[in-house]
């Protein structure tokens, strides 16, 4: 009995202990972290990275209706035409690789055209047309109230949807290409100063080069979308390895009951990149009400969060959470969808943190992983907060695709402080990640920081000669520029 107590006893103290250093970790994040994030980045100037960095000849904020917005941007289309001008296309400016910019340009900031029409059905299937600018934040609501929900995008609400149709998002939709695929039609002021409406049918060049074009073949100003039912689900968290991913993936998304899905890969220093999760949003039957978590709840999950930066105890507490208590316990799908991603973004001003992700065959998820473990040794310090493996089915819509085939994409973050050292170092350690994905028959997302050379972007993307040939005939005065263009764009 006596040693029956004194192991509760000392199992009591433990807890307490570790009770007391987690309570005090957390008390130092929640102390140390900013009330307010720094103010957003200023159109044509700067975009989310803090990297990317130009001086635009001005800023023009569109008008807020449709026909004054493509007015304008006609008469803007035709100045610059006239007068060997450029022109760059902003929204919330979340790409990271000066894809929103370019020196000396006309900067269009998208926006105030935010419109979201009331959503529709036609036989089966819904739909709802919305404003280039509007933010995911604004459409959600509205399809919320006649009880649907978006069918493809990010995981978080802060972007346009001009935006996300640029860069050909993806999310943690399951079985389905990225974005492209849900856009029914669009609308788009062309380079010779017109106005074009496309479609898969009509104007089907305009609309796969549009469409994950990074703002280089027109200025979408309105787009329909399909939109699905919305769905309560309930999440399954299965443990994996790598290796095991595909497999466990396969068997526990195989009925029709599987609405979302994504997974996590361990960055935390025991079991680094070794262990991982499943976790599929089920349907669940039930109906409760559509609200966001509230109370402490939101404000304990940034604390666990943004504790994670550059603490390794920070990183295996958000492990050991995660695995034991779950991240997501389920919800609305269109609640799901409208958490913000500043909810957990850095507010402080000396760093920033960035995202890269790379694209592989399903089945080379494991062999991925093992090839960049050492690539972190190698380029020591890298703070690695975050590794989402979402699926992603072939694309079969754009000119530029990421996904050829069935790819899982590691969607992965990092913190980094401000500086062309840091930049430099990351640079080098992008180059050889995109070496193993290339390795591994995959590539890597263009939406992010351009540290890719020429050569491997051209590897990576063997189709870009025909992209920037059609650029050539459907811009033939290269009016539509930016940042990602100059880089990697012919004759540079």
């Amino acid at each position: 009995m006596k040693m029956l107590r004194r192991l509760l006893t000392s199992l009591l103290l433990l807890v307490i202990v570790l009770s007391g250093i987690l309570a005090g970790h957390l008390a130092l994040v929640w102390w140390s972290d900013p009330a307010a994030a720094p103010p957003a980045p200023e159109p044509g100037k700067e975009d989310v990275s803090r990297f990317s960095l130009a001086n635009p000849a001005r800023v023009v904020r569109v008008a807020r209706t449709l026909p004054e917005a493509e007015a304008q941007l006609a008469g803007l289309v035709r100045q610059a035409r006239a007068e060997g001008g450029r022109i760059a296309i902003a929204g919330a400016r979340h790409s990271m690789g000066g894809h929103t910019m370019a020196d000396g340009a006309v900067v269009v900031d998208m926006t105030p055209l935010n419109f979201v029409d009331e959503p529709r059905q036609e036989g089966g299937a819904h739909f709802v047309t919305v404003g280039a600018g509007a933010l995911w934040r604004d459409v959600l609501p509205r399809l919320q109230a006649a009880g649907l929900a978006v069918q493809i995008m990010q995981s978080n609400n802060d972007f346009t949807v001009g935006g996300s149709l640029s860069v050909n998002c993806h999310g943690w939709q399951h079985g389905l290409p990225p974005i492209a695929s849900s856009v029914v039609s669009l609308r788009v002021v062309t380079a010779d100063g017109g106005v074009a409406a496309c479609d898969a049918h009509t104007n089907d060049e305009l609309f796969r080069h549009v469409l994950g074009g990074y703002g280089l073949f027109g200025i979408i100003t309105q787009a329909t979308l399909r939109v699905v039912k919305d769905a309560h689900y309930k999440t399954k968290t299965v443990a994996v390895t790598p290796e095991s991913y595909w497999k466990t993936f396969q068997c526990e998304t195989l009925d029709d009951s599987a609405g979302m899905a994504y997974g996590r890969i361990n960055v935390a220093p025991l079991g680094f990149l070794e262990s991982g999760t499943v976790n599929v949003l089920r349907l669940s039957g039930e109906s409760p009400p559509k609200t966001r978590p509230a109370g402490f709840m939101p404000l304990l999950k940034r604390l666990v969060f943004r504790g994670s930066v550059g603490s390794g105890f920070g990183k295996q507490v958000r492990e050991w959470g995660e695995r034991l208590g779950g991240e997501l316990d389920g919800g609305w799908r269109s609640v799901i969808q409208g958490e913000p991603a500043s909810d957990f973004g850095s507010r402080r001003t000396d760093s920033t943190e960035i995202l890269q992700e790379y694209f592989v065959p399903v089945r080379r998820l494991g062999e991925f992983i093992t090839r960049i473990r050492p690539l972190f040794e190698k380029h020591r310090p890298v703070d690695l907060l975050n590794i989402t493996v979402r699926d992603v089915k072939p694309d079969e819509t754009t000119a530029l695709p990421y996904a050829r085939e069935h790819v899982f994409g590691l969607v992965m973050l990092f913190h980094m402080e401000l500086g062309p050292e840091s930049d430099e170092r990351m640079r080098a350690f992008s180059q050889d990640m995109i070496e193993e994905a290339l390795a591994c028959g995959g590539t890597y997302y263009l939406t992010y920081r351009p540290h890719a050379t020429r050569e491997q972007f051209a590897r990576a993307y063997p189709m870009a000669a025909d992209f920037f040939e059609t650029k050539r005939r459907l811009d033939p005065g290269n009016i539509f520029r930016n940042q990602f263009l100059e880089k990697y764009g012919p004759g540079k």
